[in-house]
């Protein structure tokens, strides 16, 4: 059987993808592109915002128009909320949702045999982490997803109602994935989750993200461990000890911000202030003074006043950022800043968007700028490039594989330039 993939939104679902494509390989089937023919075409949908709806539907509907013969399953967190609505479609005989992926290959086929109107599998115990093994961002790089599910329900976001509730990969699974990887020659581990910054709180033993950097620098051969998405109350006094002095965690935090706004975190049900989430970043830059901080930003929140909208510019400048992801308010139906009142026009979502963007532009060169003259640690990929433990991305000689030692000499774009020394 010939299946192809198509993956829409976050590094979890790359993930979740790239572990489906391994289930398949591993059962003898073959994995081909997906604008090839296909046996079964499987589109890993999104829902975060109203166009990952859109987005996924037509993604659906394209593979069904390329091979109307073939099996369409979809799977996923669109998938997952709106299972009525996408069965609906033309040509979709699996739903599966946000959990079931390790059964994946039994379902297709089970599905392929019998030729039933869409089928929605039994449910699957969402109080259990899924274990799907680590996957490869690159030749150097993996990804391992320790985390899934979420229990803060910002009143923007239906994450928590695709995901369910927060569940965590023990230690120990961690620990042999882990050394698996670093015996097969990876260098850096990206820890990934839903809610990241919660790892381990359904755990017996109740263990942290700081535990998890403590077993990474017990693993031969294991160079960088570098974390997905936190919250500011993740950075603790124990957190900042471990981290400090951690021979492997990479010196780049993504703080998950959204707004500079107190008024706006209130209306989004974001757990912190303004107050702490600077204390937070003042930390760790006076442990690690060259750690870069990345965040999320979203703009056009329901009710945000121009007021308010200042007050974000300003914090995101007073930060300074070493990269922002901007992304304009999507309105969800059954959250609840869909029922608030005071949304705005789309070109006014829009036009605070692109201000943001450019923001975040000036503040990503200058903290490479910044950088420029400095000798850094960079492990080369198989493009001429690589990154530094802070994510700047750095063009110079050097074989894919390779850890080397890198004088930065300029910057082309956002991109560092640099000779070995």
């Amino acid at each position: 059987m010939k299946v192809a993939f198509y993956t829409l939104g976050c590094k979890v679902n790359h993930y979740e993808t790239q572990a489906m494509e391994e289930l398949f390989k591993k059962a003898g089937h073959e994995v081909v592109p997906f604008e090839e023919p296909a046996d079964a075409y499987i589109v890993n949908t999104c829902t975060v915002t109203s166009i990952s709806d859109k987005k996924s539907r037509q993604v659906l509907s394209q593979a069904h128009r390329r091979n109307p013969d073939a099996l369409l399953a979809a799977v996923g967190c669109y998938a997952e909320v709106a299972k009525e609505q996408v069965a609906a479609l033309p040509g979709v005989s699996l739903v599966l949702g946000t959990e079931g992926r390790k059964d994946i290959v039994r379902l297709v086929e089970a599905a392929l045999e019998q030729r039933v109107d869409p089928a929605y599998p039994a449910p699957f115990d969402r109080h259990e982490f899924e274990e799907l093994s680590a996957q490869h961002d690159s030749r150097t790089r993996a990804i391992l997803k320790v985390q899934d599910g979420c229990n803060s329900f910002c009143t923007y976001c239906m994450i928590p109602f695709a995901r369910g509730a927060l569940r965590s990969r023990t230690v120990e699974s961690t620990k042999k994935e882990l050394i698996s990887l670093a015996e097969n020659g990876y260098r850096e581990v990206v820890l990934t989750g839903i809610q990241l910054s919660a790892y381990g709180v359904d755990l017996e033993d109740k263990p942290t993200l700081s535990d998890l950097i403590v077993l990474a620098d017990s693993i031969p051969g294991l160079e960088r461990l570098r974390l997905g998405s936190l919250e500011p109350r993740v950075i603790t006094d124990r957190f900042l000890e471990i981290a400090k002095n951690s021979r492997t965690l990479c010196r780049q935090f993504h703080l998950s911000m959204q707004s500079g706004s107190d008024t706006v975190l209130k209306r989004m049900n974001r757990r912190y202030t303004t107050v702490e989430y600077r204390d937070a970043v003042e930390r760790i830059r006076a442990c690690m003074p060259d750690a870069a901080i990345t965040t999320d930003v979203i703009a056009g929140f329901v009710g945000e006043t121009e007021e308010e909208h200042r007050e974000t510019v300003h914090f995101v400048e007073e930060i300074g950022f070493a990269r922002i992801h901007v992304f304009p308010y999507s309105r969800r139906k059954g959250t609840k800043a869909d029922a608030m009142e005071g949304h705005l026009p789309r070109a006014l979502k829009e036009a605070r968007t692109r201000e943001l963007i450019a923001l975040g532009e000036r503040l990503e060169t200058a903290f490479i700028d910044a950088q420029i003259g400095k000798t850094v640690d960079v492990i080369m990929e198989d493009d001429g490039t690589g990154y530094t433990g802070n994510y700047i991305r750095v063009r110079c000689d050097g074989a894919c594989g390779e850890t080397v030692r890198v004088k930065l000499t300029g910057r082309d774009g956002t991109t560092a330039l640099g000779i070995i020394e």
